[in-house]
């Protein structure tokens, strides 16, 4: 609303100048762009899409792989790929699955994940035991060097370990690879399983002292089956570890002890490829990976967090 001042002359007489009017307040400026809800919403959109974007560059090669192994491939390599329902076939799985050369490999596969996954999870739970319950000095400096060892580029130790290997007569072999394997994941199943025992209360092992059980008992009988979740996610990524390396299993073996993932390699030659067998070998290579990672995967993520950082 408007407001008048009067002006009073000197003396009391009538204002000089007649009424003076105030000049109305100056408005407030407007504010420019996206209000704080439009901002938030705006930043949510942006995640989901790159969510969405990332989700698509990781699936990709699979669904790569998945086509190319259901349909023939001078459908796929012609100028306008055709995919038509109707070309759908399994041929190339029952084709692989009924061959030696590719079943050989795939049960030695599983033979070495499945001992180095045993291998690790009875030495790395001892281990991973010892270092949750007991409180002796240097106990974080020792869980810092067994993962420092993880940061030791896998290259650089391939010749040393190619030597040792041969020298120990081993190369071509089985025990090569779980040897190997089971030196390079038992620190990792080690930080992992630390976690898991910190959280298991010990007024349950008092209990069991008072009833005269020693640390093995305790250990065997009280922490591992209460600890079970945590042993499941850790074999989950040992078997993973194991299972899914090319860079060792192609410098340890050669014809022997070939491994799945190193069979499906050897379909992408020099001068001719195999894109049919290479994408069918491919999908049975990481099924299981996928499958087991998927089950696992919320003690997995679990495991990798909170591991000795309790310690």
């Amino acid at each position: 609303m408007t407001t008048f001042r009067t002006a009073t002359a000197p003396g009391g007489g009538q204002p000089a100048g007649g009424p003076a009017t105030q000049a109305p307040p100056a408005p407030s400026p407007r504010r420019r762009g996206l209000s704080r809800r439009g901002r938030k919403r705006a930043v949510t959109v942006l995640h989901r899409f790159l969510l969405v974007v990332a989700l698509l560059y990781f699936i990709a090669p699979f669904v790569w792989m998945v086509v190319y192994s259901v349909f023939p491939a001078h459908d796929l390599q012609r100028e306008n790929p055709r995919l038509d329902p109707g070309d759908l076939t399994l041929s190339s799985y029952r084709r692989l699955l009924g061959q030696s050369s590719f079943l050989k490999p795939m049960l030695t596969s599983a033979m070495v994940g499945l001992l180095t996954t045993l291998i690790c999870l009875a030495l790395g739970s001892i281990a991973a035991y010892g270092l949750a319950r007991l409180r002796f000095r240097g106990k974080q400096v020792l869980l810092l060097a067994m993962m420092s060892t993880q940061a030791i580029p896998v290259i650089v130790l391939a010749v040393p370990l190619f030597i040792v290997i041969r020298t120990l007569g081993l190369f071509d072999t089985p025990a090569a690879l779980i040897i190997t394997y089971t030196a390079f994941i038992l620190p990792l199943v080690v930080w992992m399983m630390v976690g898991f025992f910190e959280d298991i209360p010990l007024s349950l092992e008092k209990a069991a002292r008072i009833d005269g059980c020693g640390r093995w008992q305790i250990l065997w009988r009280i922490a591992a089956p209460l600890a079970a979740p945590g042993l499941a996610a850790t074999g989950v990524f040992a078997f993973i570890t194991a299972w899914s390396d090319f860079f060792l299993a192609k410098i340890l073996t050669a014809s022997n002890a070939t491994t799945l993932p190193v069979r499906t390699a050897s379909f992408q030659g020099l001068f001719a490829n195999d894109y049919t067998s290479a994408a069918t070998a491919g999908v049975i290579t990481t099924l299981p990976v996928m499958l087991l990672a998927l089950a696992a995967q919320r003690w997995i993520v679990r495991g990798l967090t909170e591991g000795a950082v309790k310690g």
